[in-house]
C-alpha cells in the first residue's frame, strides 16, 4: 500500500500571469468583505508590460512546496487528457513529487488560470477556468496511508460530498488542513457542520469575516473586523486550530487550548515582486512544520517565512524555500 505523510486535495491548473500599469486599485468602504477593488477603464484596450506562464493550483502549489522540504507528498488532483496536463505530469516528475494518485480526465480539459497584476502595488486578481478539477473525486482513499490531508478551494456542485469522504478519514487517525474558497463559504449551512473534523482551518481576513457574518446573531462590522473577534467566533464552530492570515500585517491564529499566536509579515515591501501563491506556500510552510515539528508555534514561523520569500519571485512556486527538514 502506498504511503505518504501528506496527500493534497484540489486544482492543478496552467497560470498565465500578466502585468499591467494601467490597473487602478480602489478602496470600497460600501462591502467589508471587498475592501480593495481592481479597475480599468470599461471598453479600452489594456497594454499589458510582461507575462509569464507557470502551473499552479492549490493542491499541486502546496505538494510542491511540501516536497521542497522533504515531506512525502502526493496531490490527488484531476487533470484533463491534453497537452497541458501532459505539461503538469512531466513537471511533477521533474522535481521528484509523486503522481500515482492523479487522475486523467478523458472528457474535460486541464484548467487554468488568468492572473491580473497591478504593476504599481503588485496586488492581483485571480480568473480562473477549474476545468477537470471541478470534476475531483475523493476515490481509492482507502487505498493509500497518510498523515495529513490538504484540502484546496473545490468548485464542484457535489463539493460536500467529496469533503464528507475526506472527512471520515479523521476515523484513520488522518489530520485535516482545510482552506476553504469561495463557494464553501457561500454555501455556510454545508460548510459548518464539517469544521469540529478539521485539525487546521486556514483562511484569510476577508474569508473569516465572510465565515464570520453568516453566522446568528448578527454582529457588528467593527467587530468583524477585530481579528481576535474571528478567532474566537470560529474555534467555537469545532476546528482545532484556526489561522487568519492578513497579508504585511502578519498571521494570526489561536488553538485547541485557546492560546492565541501573532507571527509578523517577514516580507520586505521594496523586494516584493508577486503575490501569488502567498496563501499557497504559508499552508505548505505550516503543514511540513506541523508534520516535522509538531508544534504550532514554531510552524506558523516557518509558514510565514515560506511566504514571504515566495513574494520575491514571480510565480506561486519559483520563490519557495528549499530546506529538507
Amino acid at each position: 500500500m502506498k504511503s505518504f505523510e501528506v496527500v493534497t486535495f484540489g486544482s492543478a491548473l496552467k497560470d498565465i500571469m500578466f502585468y499591467s500599469d494601467e490597473i487602478e486599485v480602489l478602496k470600497n468602504s460600501k462591502d467589508v468583505t471587498k475592501q480593495k477593488l481592481m479597475a480599468v477603464e470599461y471598453g479600452a484596450k489594456m497594454h499589458i508590460n510582461e507575462v509569464f506562464v507557470n502551473y499552479g493550483g492549490g493542491a499541486l502549489n502546496v505538494a510542491v512546496g511540501l516536497n521542497n522540504f522533504g515531506i512525502r507528498v502526493a496531490p490527488m488532483v484531476n487533470v484533463g487528457k491534453d497537452l497541458v496536463g501532459k505539461e503538469i505530469f512531466s513537471y511533477l516528475k521533474g522535481l521528484g513529487v509523486k503522481t500515482s494518485l492523479m487522475n486523467v480526465d478523458h472528457q474535460r480539459k486541464t484548467g487554468f488560470s488568468l492572473i491580473l497584476t497591478d504593476k504599481k502595488t503588485r496586488e492581483h486578481t485571480i480568473f480562473t477556468y477549474k476545468g477537470a478539477s471541478n470534476f475531483l473525486e475523493a476515490k481509492g482513499l482507502r487505498n493509500f496511508r497518510t498523515k495529513w490531508m490538504y484540502l484546496s478551494s473545490l468548485n464542484s456542485h457535489d463539493w460536500a460530498l467529496q469533503v464528507d469522504k475526506i472527512m471520515r478519514q479523521t476515523r484513520r487517525d488522518v489530520k485535516i488542513f482545510w482552506n476553504p474558497g469561495s463557494m464553501q463559504l457561500e454555501e455556510h449551512e454545508k460548510l459548518v457542520p464539517f469544521l469540529p473534523f478539521v485539525e487546521i482551518l486556514m483562511l484569510n481576513k476577508d474569508e473569516a469575516i465572510e465565515l464570520v457574518k453568516n453566522e446568528k446573531p448578527r454582529t457588528t462590522k467593527a467587530k468583524l473586523n477585530d481579528v481576535k473577534f474571528l478567532l474566537n467566533s470560529i474555534v467555537k464552530m469545532g476546528p482545532q486550530k484556526i489561522v487568519i492570515t492578513q497579508g504585511e500585517k502578519g498571521v494570526s491564529a489561536i488553538d485547541e487550548l485557546g492560546k492565541y499566536y501573532y507571527i509578523p509579515s517577514q516580507a520586505v515591501k521594496k523586494r516584493i515582486v508577486d503575490t501569488v501563491g502567498a496563501g499557497d506556500s504559508f499552508s505548505s510552510g505550516l503543514l511540513a512544520g506541523m508534520v516535522r515539528y509538531e508544534d504550532f508555534h514554531r510552524a506558523l514561523k516557518l509558514a510565514v517565512k515560506n511566504s514571504s520569500f515566495v513574494l520575491y519571485r514571480i510565480g506561486a512556486q519559483n520563490g519557495l524555500l528549499k530546506i529538507k527538514l
